[in-house]
């Protein structure tokens, strides 16, 4: 079994959710969810993207019988085994015995260290080597712990340039095995621990409501799901947090002007279980002189801190890469299937503004180079950014909407949103057209009128002034229990297209009845729903598409044309411009491939790029003659393409120092005559948005 590293096809991951696979073997990778805001009903959902996964495992004769390794004196060689696909390639060891740091050789060569990183040849390929050591604990007759974990992608460190923080890598799932001592390890120094810690202290104290509430309240998800209370997981599992002068942080940690950073780590959960807490740094163990790890038993209503000054002075690296470790002592009982026998805190890069250029690191004053000036009006309060006709956007904040002229930066008009949830925009002669559904109260009373089919798909106008001048209810003209896939505006306003599920696509003259002008009966071409639709520039044509065809059909409903790919898996449509469909490539394929599809000649070209922008996210620019993709590498890397060519036309890579604003996916338009890609980032629950503007060629 793998675990493997997930971008959602709406979504940009920046927090990781680790849990193992039980004692025999583990695998790793983070899992990203989230998204905007504004659920878009005329999106299919898309699978997954998979960015890489690691595996590995004990392989010792018996092991998979539970067998203990045996140590009868001198150096151990462990036999182990690890593959891996994507960045997951990439990794590194972390060893415990009974909790304590163990430094190891790698296949018996080089010198002792806490953590040997490598990459693994090929991808799936499982790969043989050894850990080789001499027990830092134990005695005869006893039998100890021995846990192994990776760390994913393990030799990146942001920078605070080029990246500002771990994203996605960094994450950690361990094995559980056992070392049975029939003799006593011969102790040699084999690597020391990083004295760096200083006045280290270990407390038992109640939990109080404030704890409670910020680490195991109702918005942390604590209660929600399967309906167990926070009291519930408390005796299930454990949980570790980590705060640094006092604060929680998320990406990264400025330490410009300290010498010292107070550390805190906060372990609570299953009552009588013991866990010895360790600090890295560089994934070497702190310690103060004395001890690198320091034991804790868990105590039902109490959290144990462990707490230390960090000694700034004795990381030497401009960027530091910290953690906290909590490996569970003893037997477990079994707990092996929980995935909290060894806790890590998420990477974290300790820098200073003193080490790293002030105009490129994160929060810096000066803009970024290659960025244009982005008009006020387009602040922190954006939500979504559409195409407006011309070089005017459409921009939806948190107080209305407003019409931008990219080209000036005036703001040409502002209204009041409508009520629609989940709306999207579109430019139509004379103004702008919404397609939502009506916005029933608090998510309860969304809930019932969704159960009770109460939620109707409407297409708002608004004048060039944003004023509401027309409103068409979708779902009464198609009938009750109808399921609307997808619709489409055409640009002069007087006709509407939808696909109904099971149906085909009908065709509204505004003003006048619906029409059946693609009948799905009989699967003509192959179609069986119809999950994207688009006028043709002139409006004579409907332009369609499924997760692997397109074609057009005549608004008389003649004409009918329709392919699909040859040597090609698509995952589906994400746009069309310029008589251009364009399509991402299947999930279940890696080979980075995306389509250009001309409707006029029903001809395609197929793009090869690499497997993570092949499979991920494609933004169509407003006439077709570019598309762009966002990859997420530890920070977002946006780049553009010219569609008849493929020839790249910018590539930009952003760093923030607010992890959050990667966590949904970022909207991008590129506007073809002024030759700029408008980039939104966050904007999404409380995370302020941030809007780049990059000029292109």
């Amino acid at each position: 079994m793998k675990r493997r590293i997930l971008a959602w096809a709406l979504a940009l991951a920046a927090a990781a959710a680790l849990t193992g696979c039980g004692r025999d073997e583990a695998a790793s990778g983070p899992e990203a969810d989230g998204g905007e805001i504004e659920e878009n009903p005329f999106d299919y959902e898309k699978p997954p993207e998979v960015l890489g996964s690691v595996s590995h495992s004990g392989a010792w004769p018996g092991r998979e019988e539970g067998r203990a390794l045996e140590y009868s004196g001198g150096e151990l060689s462990v036999p182990y085994r690890a593959s891996g696909d994507g960045t997951g390639k990439n990794v590194g060891f972390l060893l415990f015995i009974d909790g304590a740091p163990q430094p190891y050789k790698l296949d018996g060569e080089g010198e002792y260290s806490y953590m040997h990183t490598f990459s693994l040849r090929e991808d799936n390929v499982q790969e043989e080597f050894t850990f080789d050591f001499v027990p830092v604990t134990g005695q005869a007759g006893e039998t100890a712990t021995f846990v192994v974990a990776d760390i994913f992608n393990a030799e990146f460190e942001p920078d605070m340039v080029s990246s500002s923080g771990f994203g996605l890598y960094g994450g950690s799932v361990a094995t559980v095995n056992y070392i049975h001592f029939a003799a006593d390890p011969e102790r040699t120094v084999e690597a020391e621990p990083l004295e760096a810690l200083k006045a280290v202290t270990v407390t038992n104290e109640l939990m109080t409501a404030e704890f409670i509430e910020e680490n195991l309240g109702p918005d942390t998800g604590m209660t929600t799901g399967d309906g167990k209370t926070r009291e519930d997981r408390l005796e299930e599992s454990v949980f570790l947090f980590d705060t640094y002068d006092g604060q929680r942080e998320l990406n990264g940690i400025d330490v410009t002007g300290k010498s010292t950073l107070h550390a805190a780590a906060d372990i609570c959960g299953i009552p009588g279980e013991t866990y010895r807490i360790s600090m890295f740094a560089d994934n070497v163990p702190l310690s103060d002189g004395a001890d690198c790890f320091w034991e804790v038993t868990l105590e039902k209503g109490k959290r144990a801190r462990v707490e230390a000054d960090i000694d700034l002075g004795m990381l030497t690296d401009d960027v530091t890469t910290f953690y906290i470790t909590a490996c569970a002592v003893g037997d477990w009982n079994g707990a092996g299937a929980r995935g909290d026998e060894l806790i890590k805190t998420g990477s974290l890069p300790i820098w200073s503004r003193d080490s790293v250029s002030s105009d490129k690191a994160p929060g810096g004053e000066e803009s970024p180079a290659g960025v244009l000036d982005t008009p006020e009006a387009m602040d922190e309060t954006v939500r979504a950014v559409y195409y407006g006709g011309g070089d005017r956007v459409l921009v939806r904040r948190t107080d209305g909407l407003i019409v931008c002229d990219m080209k000036s930066g005036e703001v040409l008009a502002r209204g009041a949103l409508p009520e629609l949830s989940g709306a999207v925009y579109c430019p139509v002669e004379g103004g702008y057209c919404a397609l939502g559904e009506t916005q029933a109260g608090g998510s309860a009373e969304l809930v019932a009128a969704d159960a009770a089919g109460e939620k109707k798909t409407v297409c708002v106008f608004l004048s060039d002034t944003l004023e509401e001048t027309d409103r068409v209810c979708l779902s009464d003209i198609a009938g009750e229990g109808k399921n609307i896939l997808a619709a489409a505006v055409s640009p002069g306003g007087e006709y509407i297209a939808y696909s109904v599920m099971d149906e085909g696509v009908y065709l509204l003259k505004r003003g006048g009845g619906a029409e059946l002008i693609l009948d799905l009966e009989g699967r003509p071409g192959g179609l069986w729903i119809v999950t994207g639709l688009w006028f043709d520039g002139d409006s004579s044509r409907l332009i369609f598409a499924d997760n692997s065809h397109y074609g057009s059909v005549g608004l008389d409903g003649g004409d009918f044309v329709c392919a699909g790919f040859d040597g090609f898996e698509p995952q589906g449509a994400v746009g069309c411009a310029g008589g251009k469909v364009f399509f991402n490539e299947s999930f279940f394929v890696s080979s980075g491939a995306m389509a250009v599809a001309e409707v006029e000649g029903m001809t395609g070209v197929i793009y090869n790029h690499t497997p993570q922008e092949g499979r991920g996210d494609l933004h169509v620019s407003r006439d077709g003659e570019y598309f762009a993709t966002t990859a997420f590498d530890g920070s977002l890397i946006v780049r553009v393409y010219g569609t008849q060519d493929d020839r790249l036309c910018l590539e930009y890579t952003v760093t923030d120092e607010n992890a959050d604003i990667f966590s949904a996916a970022p909207g991008v338009l590129i506007l073809d005559d002024l030759k700029i890609c408008i980039l939104k980032l966050g904007g999404f629950s409380d995370v302020p948005a941030r809007v780049l503007v990059l000029p292109m060629e």
